[in-house]
């Protein structure tokens, strides 16, 4: 059996805007007048909790720090207001071999979904900067957070995509870059891959289905086979 969907999973796995992500949280904090600098290996710690707003609320506790709900907010909205004006700015290109294992994908008649629990900001942002080498029509349908209960880990979000394709999961693969975001697609019972991104260091061997360091010589055709091979 031929997959039915591709599942583009977070905007790592698209782009690498980490750093510049940090940078702007760093700003963001900055002008708010917070006393906190994240540094790349703080950064790094707090990657394995998905969900920005969520890490500023986790490390503010950890500090003592009496954050209102709209001060976190306000926060969050100017660091994303940053990043996405950077991304854009710097024309941050996608990950090498994205755009031809999409094009393949598509080519053997699958969907492709990007599966992200970010906002629209991030995602328009990363699509802009790409000049053309990768578009919104590129996708069937384009997921966010708005459209499941939980972030990643939880699966609710491939669980709301499952369901709108009306695919079972071993009809599909998803593409990760990270141990949240894993977890979320294999509690779905969907065959993924996994290539970490650069502020990523998990070893994943045991939960992912394969691993590789880059997406540049996997082909639609390979994971295809690897998925039939598991489902037979």
């Amino acid at each position: 059996m031929t997959p039915k969907v591709l599942f583009i999973g977070s905007i790592g796995v698209v782009a690498e805007t980490s750093e510049i992500q940090r940078q702007a949280y760093n700003q963001a904090l900055k002008e708010s007048h917070v006393d906190w600098v994240w540094t790349p290996e703080i950064y790094r710690k707090l990657l394995q909790r998905s969900g920005g707003q969520d890490r500023i609320n986790m490390l503010a506790v950890a500090t003592g720090k009496d954050f209102s709900k709209s001060e976190i907010e306000k926060i969050h909205a100017r660091k994303t207001e940053l990043a996405c004006a950077t991304i854009v700015k710097e024309r941050i290109a996608p990950r090498p071999g994205l755009v031809k294992l999409i094009a393949e994908a598509k080519e053997s008649g699958a969907k492709v979904a990007w599966v992200t629990t970010t906002g629209h900001e991030n995602t328009s942002a990363i699509l802009e900067a790409s000049e053309g080498k990768l578009k919104k029509s590129d996708f069937d349908h384009i997921f966010h957070r708005d459209e499941a209960p939980k972030g990643k880990p939880s699966p609710d979000i491939y669980n709301a995509a499952l369901k709108h394709f009306g695919i079972k999961a071993h009809e599909c693969i998803a593409i990760e870059d990270s141990l949240n975001s894993l977890l979320a697609s294999r509690t779905a019972n969907i065959f993924t891959v996994v290539t970490l991104g650069a502020y990523h260091d998990e070893n994943l061997d045991n939960i992912a289905d394969l691993t590789l360091a880059s997406l540049e010589k996997a082909s639609w055709n390979d994971l295809s086979k690897r998925l039939q091979s598991k489902t037979a």
